[in-house]
């Protein structure tokens, strides 16, 4: 499985992680997964194979990601992603099998149906 793990501590953690099941978790010293990040300071961390920032001088300045969300979005999708563990969002949906499965996961289309809600 390709889920995202997001990650509302941010810096300098970064935004999440992409994370394939199928791969081992490290690589050398570095974390097999994809960081997701934005703002308006571009950079490469390099206990990542690889990071993806998204850019944005709005973001940075609103102080959270709504700008670039639906470029998130679609790059969630490129990447084939198909599931989302956001564990302040699944407090507000404990219990609910239709939203969140028995491992606590968004399907990735079901997530971004909540988190557009907000934008």
């Amino acid at each position: 499985m390709r889920y995202f793990s997001i990650d509302y501590r941010s810096p300098p953690s970064g935004m999440g992680q992409i994370i394939d099941t199928q791969k081992p978790e490290k690589v050398g010293d570095q974390y097999n997964f994809i960081l997701i990040d934005y703002g308006s300071n571009p950079h490469e961390d390099i206990s990542y194979v690889m990071t993806k920032y998204f850019y944005s001088e709005q973001a940075a300045q609103e102080g959270w990601a709504g700008p670039i969300m639906t470029d998130i979005f679609q790059y969630l999708r490129d990447q084939k992603v198909t599931h989302v563990h956001d564990g302040e969002l699944a407090y507000e949906y404990e219990g609910d099998r239709p939203v969140l499965d028995y491992r606590g996961l968004f399907t990735l289309d079901k997530w971004i149906e909540i988190i557009s809600s907000y934008l």
